[in-house]
């Protein structure tokens, strides 16, 4: 099959995307150079430019191409349907550990969002979006008398908060605090105190 000119440009635009990412969560913004990330893809300089305009449209748009795939639920109904701990636990599990999965471009983005604040854009989205899901679930909780009263705003933020500051501390900690800090124990040790400080239902439930 003779593949068609629009095709192959669609390739070489998503090479240089993926080359892009690699390089910026390698060696920084700063660190990164065009002709590093044109040599990753597999082109030159020239096609790269073509398809960027500069350096600073790679990051914002490696950024966006990180943001758009990550899953925000449309609705919380499914996990508002389970009992406090299993709907918590599949939220935080489905959704938000996109946040660390993906720690390294999107601290690199809010990093360079100060200098460049066009970056921020596609980020500020996506975590206000998926916030306000979060915050939406633990009002719903609230409203079918699952989960006491409390101020929904703190705790959605310390959710958040945690799972975003645990990435950069993994890579700056000390082997004997990171082999502790796993997905996994962060996840349950979370979800344990959120349900047992605001939930009412038994643990059998």
């Amino acid at each position: 099959m003779i593949e068609s000119p629009l095709s192959g440009e669609a390739d070489t635009h998503a090479r240089i995307i993926e080359a892009a990412l690699k390089e910026f969560t390698q060696n920084g913004y700063k660190g990164a150079s065009t002709r590093a990330i044109a040599e990753r893809a597999g082109v030159n300089e020239v096609t790269l430019f073509r398809h960027f305009g500069s350096k600073l449209d790679l990051l914002r748009i490696a950024v966006q191409h990180a943001v758009k795939t990550m899953e925000i639920p449309e609705a919380v109904d499914r996990y508002l349907a389970m009992s406090f701990r299993s709907g918590f636990t599949a939220f935080v599990t489905e959704h938000l550990l996109q946040v660390t999965q993906h720690s390294d471009i999107l601290m690199l983005g809010f990093a360079e969002s100060y200098s460049h604040p066009e970056v921020a854009e596609a980020l500020m989205q996506f975590f206000w979006q998926i916030r306000k899901r979060l915050l939406l679930y633990f009002v719903g909780l609230q409203e079918q008398g699952r989960m006491r009263s409390a101020d929904t705003q703190v705790v959605t933020q310390i959710v958040m908060a945690t799972l975003h500051a645990t990435p950069p501390m993994r890579r700056r900690a000390p082997t004997e605090v990171t082999q502790h800090l796993t997905d996994e124990r962060i996840v349950a040790a979370l979800v344990e105190t959120i349900v047992s400080a605001y939930g009412t239902e038994t643990a059998a439930t």
